[in-house]
Protein backbone atom coordinates (compact mmCIF):
# COMPACT_ATOMS: atom_id res chain seq x y z
CA UNK A 1 0.00 0.00 0.00
CA UNK A 2 1.36 3.40 -0.97
CA UNK A 3 0.59 6.90 0.33
CA UNK A 4 -1.65 8.71 -2.14
CA UNK A 5 -0.19 12.05 -1.03
CA UNK A 6 3.49 11.09 -1.10
CA UNK A 7 4.08 13.00 -4.33
CA UNK A 8 6.30 16.03 -4.84
CA UNK A 9 7.30 18.08 -7.83
CA UNK A 10 6.12 20.99 -9.90
CA UNK A 11 2.66 21.92 -11.17
CA UNK A 12 0.85 20.29 -8.26
CA UNK A 13 -2.90 20.84 -8.14
CA UNK A 14 -3.76 23.46 -5.49
CA UNK A 15 -6.43 21.19 -4.03
CA UNK A 16 -3.90 18.37 -3.78
CA UNK A 17 -1.35 20.66 -2.10
CA UNK A 18 -3.93 21.79 0.45
CA UNK A 19 -4.96 18.23 1.29
CA UNK A 20 -1.34 17.11 1.44
CA UNK A 21 -0.65 19.81 4.06
CA UNK A 22 -4.03 19.09 5.77
CA UNK A 23 -3.85 22.01 8.18
CA UNK A 24 -7.54 22.07 9.10
CA UNK A 25 -9.66 19.28 10.65
CA UNK A 26 -11.85 19.15 7.51
CA UNK A 27 -8.80 18.71 5.29
CA UNK A 28 -7.47 16.02 7.60
CA UNK A 29 -10.76 14.13 7.37
CA UNK A 30 -10.84 14.42 3.60
CA UNK A 31 -7.25 13.28 3.30
CA UNK A 32 -7.97 10.22 5.45
CA UNK A 33 -11.06 9.43 3.38
CA UNK A 34 -9.16 9.68 0.11
CA UNK A 35 -6.32 7.56 1.43
CA UNK A 36 -8.83 4.88 2.47
CA UNK A 37 -10.34 4.95 -1.02
CA UNK A 38 -6.88 4.67 -2.54
CA UNK A 39 -6.08 1.63 -0.39
CA UNK A 40 -9.03 -0.14 -2.03
CA UNK A 41 -8.50 1.18 -5.54
CA UNK A 42 -4.71 0.89 -5.87
CA UNK A 43 -4.74 -2.74 -7.21
CA UNK A 44 -6.79 -1.53 -10.20
CA UNK A 45 -5.11 1.81 -10.94
CA UNK A 46 -2.47 2.55 -13.57
CA UNK A 47 1.08 3.02 -12.30
CA UNK A 48 0.97 6.78 -12.94
CA UNK A 49 -2.28 7.33 -11.03
CA UNK A 50 -0.73 9.07 -8.01
CA UNK A 51 1.24 11.46 -10.22
CA UNK A 52 -1.91 12.21 -12.18
CA UNK A 53 -3.94 12.68 -8.99
CA UNK A 54 -1.42 15.22 -7.71
CA UNK A 55 -1.85 17.31 -10.87
CA UNK A 56 -5.55 16.76 -11.62
CA UNK A 57 -7.18 15.90 -8.33
CA UNK A 58 -10.79 16.26 -9.56
CA UNK A 59 -10.30 14.13 -12.68
CA UNK A 60 -8.48 11.29 -10.97
CA UNK A 61 -10.81 11.39 -7.97
CA UNK A 62 -13.75 10.69 -10.30
CA UNK A 63 -12.02 7.59 -11.65
CA UNK A 64 -11.18 6.34 -8.15
CA UNK A 65 -14.67 7.13 -6.89
CA UNK A 66 -16.21 5.10 -9.69
CA UNK A 67 -13.88 2.20 -8.95
CA UNK A 68 -14.81 2.17 -5.26
CA UNK A 69 -18.52 2.55 -6.09
CA UNK A 70 -18.36 -0.50 -8.34
CA UNK A 71 -16.50 -2.49 -5.67
CA UNK A 72 -19.11 -1.45 -3.09
CA UNK A 73 -21.78 -2.81 -5.44
CA UNK A 74 -20.02 -6.19 -5.54
CA UNK A 75 -18.57 -5.83 -9.03
CA UNK A 76 -15.24 -7.39 -10.03
CA UNK A 77 -12.66 -5.04 -11.54
CA UNK A 78 -9.79 -6.03 -13.82
CA UNK A 79 -6.58 -5.73 -11.73
CA UNK A 80 -3.74 -3.61 -13.06
CA UNK A 81 -1.48 -6.69 -13.28
CA UNK A 82 -3.84 -8.11 -15.92
CA UNK A 83 -4.22 -4.91 -17.91
CA UNK A 84 -2.66 -4.35 -21.30
CA UNK A 85 0.74 -2.69 -21.00
CA UNK A 86 1.13 -1.24 -24.49
CA UNK A 87 -1.28 1.05 -26.33
CA UNK A 88 -3.51 1.83 -23.38
CA UNK A 89 -6.99 0.79 -22.26
CA UNK A 90 -10.03 2.60 -20.82
CA UNK A 91 -9.76 3.67 -17.19
CA UNK A 92 -11.89 0.88 -15.68
CA UNK A 93 -12.96 -2.60 -16.66
CA UNK A 94 -15.63 -4.69 -14.95
CA UNK A 95 -15.50 -8.47 -15.42
CA UNK A 96 -18.94 -10.05 -15.47
CA UNK A 97 -20.30 -13.33 -16.85
CA UNK A 98 -17.43 -13.81 -19.27
CA UNK A 99 -17.61 -10.33 -20.78
CA UNK A 100 -16.02 -6.96 -20.13
CA UNK A 101 -17.61 -3.63 -19.32
CA UNK A 102 -15.21 -0.81 -20.18
CA UNK A 103 -15.54 2.64 -18.61
CA UNK A 104 -13.72 5.74 -19.85
CA UNK A 105 -13.91 8.59 -17.31
CA UNK A 106 -13.62 12.34 -17.83
CA UNK A 107 -14.09 15.47 -15.73
CA UNK A 108 -14.52 18.47 -18.06
CA UNK A 109 -13.23 21.85 -16.95
CA UNK A 110 -14.92 25.23 -17.28
CA UNK A 111 -13.49 25.88 -20.75
CA UNK A 112 -11.46 28.72 -22.21
CA UNK A 113 -12.34 32.38 -21.56
CA UNK A 114 -15.23 33.58 -23.68
CA UNK A 115 -19.02 33.43 -23.94
CA UNK A 116 -19.05 29.61 -23.80
CA UNK A 117 -17.01 29.32 -20.61
CA UNK A 118 -18.71 28.17 -17.40
CA UNK A 119 -18.22 31.23 -15.21
CA UNK A 120 -18.99 31.32 -11.51
CA UNK A 121 -21.86 33.73 -10.82
CA UNK A 122 -20.75 36.62 -8.62
CA UNK A 123 -22.55 36.53 -5.23
CA UNK A 124 -24.74 39.53 -4.39
CA UNK A 125 -22.59 40.32 -1.33
CA UNK A 126 -19.59 40.57 -3.66
CA UNK A 127 -21.25 43.04 -6.02
CA UNK A 128 -23.10 40.58 -8.25
CA UNK A 129 -26.75 40.47 -9.18
CA UNK A 130 -29.33 38.01 -10.40
CA UNK A 131 -28.00 36.14 -13.41
CA UNK A 132 -28.98 33.00 -15.25
CA UNK A 133 -27.17 29.82 -14.29
CA UNK A 134 -24.58 28.84 -16.94
CA UNK A 135 -26.60 25.85 -18.10
CA UNK A 136 -25.88 26.31 -21.82
CA UNK A 137 -22.16 26.56 -21.13
CA UNK A 138 -22.27 23.44 -18.95
CA UNK A 139 -24.08 21.58 -21.73
CA UNK A 140 -21.36 22.60 -24.20
CA UNK A 141 -18.60 21.39 -21.86
CA UNK A 142 -20.45 18.12 -21.29
CA UNK A 143 -21.04 17.62 -25.01
CA UNK A 144 -17.36 18.24 -25.73
CA UNK A 145 -16.34 15.70 -23.08
CA UNK A 146 -18.71 13.12 -24.54
CA UNK A 147 -17.37 13.69 -28.07
CA UNK A 148 -13.74 13.39 -26.91
CA UNK A 149 -14.31 10.07 -25.17
CA UNK A 150 -16.59 8.69 -27.89
CA UNK A 151 -13.74 9.21 -30.36
CA UNK A 152 -11.29 7.53 -27.99
CA UNK A 153 -13.53 4.51 -27.47
CA UNK A 154 -13.92 4.26 -31.23
CA UNK A 155 -10.15 4.00 -31.57
CA UNK A 156 -10.01 1.30 -28.88
CA UNK A 157 -12.55 -0.70 -30.86
CA UNK A 158 -10.57 -0.29 -34.10
CA UNK A 159 -7.40 -1.43 -32.32
CA UNK A 160 -9.12 -4.52 -30.92
CA UNK A 161 -8.67 -3.40 -27.31
CA UNK A 162 -12.45 -3.45 -26.90
CA UNK A 163 -14.20 -6.50 -28.38
CA UNK A 164 -17.47 -6.25 -30.34
CA UNK A 165 -19.46 -7.88 -27.53
CA UNK A 166 -17.97 -5.66 -24.79
CA UNK A 167 -19.95 -2.87 -23.15
CA UNK A 168 -18.51 0.65 -23.61
CA UNK A 169 -19.44 3.42 -21.18
CA UNK A 170 -18.42 7.06 -20.87
CA UNK A 171 -18.43 8.42 -17.31
CA UNK A 172 -18.73 12.21 -17.06
CA UNK A 173 -18.25 14.11 -13.82
CA UNK A 174 -19.64 17.63 -13.51
CA UNK A 175 -17.87 18.24 -10.20
CA UNK A 176 -16.01 21.30 -11.49
CA UNK A 177 -19.22 23.19 -12.24
CA UNK A 178 -21.93 21.04 -10.64
CA UNK A 179 -22.87 23.66 -8.07
CA UNK A 180 -24.27 25.85 -10.87
CA UNK A 181 -26.62 23.28 -12.42
CA UNK A 182 -29.66 21.50 -11.06
CA UNK A 183 -30.45 17.80 -10.81
CA UNK A 184 -34.18 18.28 -11.38
CA UNK A 185 -36.37 17.95 -13.34
CA UNK A 186 -33.71 16.19 -15.42
CA UNK A 187 -29.97 15.82 -14.98
CA UNK A 188 -27.99 17.98 -17.38
CA UNK A 189 -26.69 14.95 -19.29
CA UNK A 190 -30.20 14.21 -20.55
CA UNK A 191 -30.46 17.67 -22.11
CA UNK A 192 -27.04 17.17 -23.70
CA UNK A 193 -27.54 13.77 -25.33
CA UNK A 194 -31.18 14.30 -26.35
CA UNK A 195 -33.01 17.25 -27.96
CA UNK A 196 -34.62 18.30 -24.68
CA UNK A 197 -34.96 22.03 -24.02
CA UNK A 198 -36.40 24.07 -21.17
CA UNK A 199 -39.26 22.72 -19.09
CA UNK A 200 -42.67 24.38 -19.42
CA UNK A 201 -45.88 24.39 -17.40
CA UNK A 202 -49.28 25.62 -18.62
CA UNK A 203 -51.71 26.57 -15.84
CA UNK A 204 -55.33 27.69 -16.08
CA UNK A 205 -55.33 31.18 -14.56
CA UNK A 206 -58.84 30.87 -13.18
CA UNK A 207 -58.71 27.39 -11.66
CA UNK A 208 -54.98 26.93 -11.09
CA UNK A 209 -55.22 23.51 -12.71
CA UNK A 210 -52.16 22.33 -14.62
CA UNK A 211 -53.24 21.89 -18.22
CA UNK A 212 -49.99 20.67 -19.68
CA UNK A 213 -46.32 20.26 -18.83
CA UNK A 214 -43.25 19.00 -20.57
CA UNK A 215 -40.10 20.14 -22.33
CA UNK A 216 -39.58 22.28 -25.39
CA UNK A 217 -37.84 20.58 -28.30
CA UNK A 218 -34.26 21.81 -28.72
CA UNK A 219 -32.23 19.99 -31.38
CA UNK A 220 -29.04 21.94 -30.70
CA UNK A 221 -27.05 23.82 -28.08
CA UNK A 222 -26.52 27.38 -29.22
CA UNK A 223 -23.12 29.04 -29.32
CA UNK A 224 -21.49 31.99 -31.09
CA UNK A 225 -20.48 30.05 -34.17
CA UNK A 226 -21.83 26.63 -35.10
CA UNK A 227 -24.57 25.17 -32.85
CA UNK A 228 -23.81 21.76 -31.34
CA UNK A 229 -26.40 19.01 -32.01
CA UNK A 230 -27.77 17.41 -28.87
CA UNK A 231 -28.93 14.23 -30.54
CA UNK A 232 -25.95 11.93 -29.88
CA UNK A 233 -28.06 9.09 -28.47
CA UNK A 234 -30.47 9.33 -31.41
CA UNK A 235 -27.59 9.17 -33.89
CA UNK A 236 -26.34 5.82 -35.20
CA UNK A 237 -22.80 7.23 -35.37
CA UNK A 238 -22.65 6.89 -31.58
CA UNK A 239 -24.14 3.40 -31.38
CA UNK A 240 -20.74 2.14 -30.23
CA UNK A 241 -21.37 3.88 -26.89
CA UNK A 242 -23.50 1.76 -24.56
CA UNK A 243 -24.41 4.54 -22.17
CA UNK A 244 -23.20 7.39 -19.99
CA UNK A 245 -22.60 7.60 -16.26
CA UNK A 246 -23.22 11.11 -14.93
CA UNK A 247 -22.80 12.74 -11.55
CA UNK A 248 -22.01 16.05 -9.87
CA UNK A 249 -20.23 14.16 -7.05
CA UNK A 250 -16.93 15.73 -6.07
CA UNK A 251 -14.42 15.86 -3.23
CA UNK A 252 -16.31 18.78 -1.69
CA UNK A 253 -19.72 17.08 -1.82
CA UNK A 254 -20.00 13.30 -1.62
CA UNK A 255 -23.74 13.14 -0.89
CA UNK A 256 -25.41 10.81 -3.38
CA UNK A 257 -28.77 12.04 -2.16
CA UNK A 258 -27.94 15.57 -3.28
CA UNK A 259 -25.73 14.51 -6.19
CA UNK A 260 -26.90 11.10 -7.40
CA UNK A 261 -25.00 8.84 -9.77
CA UNK A 262 -27.08 8.52 -12.93
CA UNK A 263 -26.88 6.07 -15.81
CA UNK A 264 -28.38 6.88 -19.21
CA UNK A 265 -28.86 3.99 -21.64
CA UNK A 266 -28.19 4.60 -25.32
CA UNK A 267 -31.35 3.34 -27.09
CA UNK A 268 -29.28 2.63 -30.24
CA UNK A 269 -26.41 0.85 -28.48
CA UNK A 270 -24.73 -2.03 -30.29
CA UNK A 271 -23.86 -3.63 -26.95
CA UNK A 272 -25.95 -2.41 -24.06
CA UNK A 273 -25.73 -2.70 -20.30
CA UNK A 274 -28.44 -4.69 -18.48
CA UNK A 275 -31.14 -2.60 -16.89
CA UNK A 276 -31.32 -2.23 -13.10
CA UNK A 277 -27.69 -3.23 -12.75
CA UNK A 278 -27.71 -2.29 -9.07
CA UNK A 279 -25.11 0.49 -9.03
CA UNK A 280 -26.93 3.72 -9.91
CA UNK A 281 -29.26 6.10 -8.06
CA UNK A 282 -31.11 7.15 -11.22
CA UNK A 283 -31.37 5.17 -14.44
CA UNK A 284 -32.90 6.52 -17.61
CA UNK A 285 -34.25 4.23 -20.31
CA UNK A 286 -35.34 5.77 -23.59
CA UNK A 287 -37.90 3.97 -25.75
CA UNK A 288 -39.59 4.81 -29.03
CA UNK A 289 -43.29 5.71 -28.93
CA UNK A 290 -44.42 5.98 -32.54
CA UNK A 291 -42.46 8.83 -34.04
CA UNK A 292 -41.37 10.13 -30.65
CA UNK A 293 -39.04 8.99 -27.88
CA UNK A 294 -39.97 8.64 -24.22
CA UNK A 295 -37.50 8.79 -21.33
CA UNK A 296 -38.18 7.22 -17.95
CA UNK A 297 -36.19 6.94 -14.74
CA UNK A 298 -36.89 3.26 -14.09
CA UNK A 299 -35.46 3.37 -10.56
CA UNK A 300 -37.82 6.19 -9.60
CA UNK A 301 -40.73 4.23 -11.05
CA UNK A 302 -39.70 1.17 -9.02
CA UNK A 303 -39.55 3.27 -5.83
CA UNK A 304 -43.01 4.69 -6.53
CA UNK A 305 -44.42 1.21 -7.12
CA UNK A 306 -42.98 -0.02 -3.80
CA UNK A 307 -44.43 2.99 -1.97
CA UNK A 308 -47.90 2.14 -3.25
Amino acid sequence: MSDLFDVDGTNLDLGFANLKAAESPVEQQLRALLQAMWTRYEPYADSDFRQGFARDIDGRFWEMYLGCTLLDAGRTLLPVVDRQRDGGQPDLCVLEDGRRIWIEAITPDAGTPGPDQVVRPVPINEGGGITAAPVRQAQLRTSSAFWTKAQKIGRYIEQGVIAPQDTRIIAISASRFGVYIAEQPLPLIMTTLFPIGDAYLIIDRETGIVLDEGFHAAPSIQRERDPIPRTAFLDARFAHISGVIWSRIGIGNLSRQARPVTYVHNPLAQSGLPRSWGVWDREFVITRRGEDWEANDILAQADEAQAQ
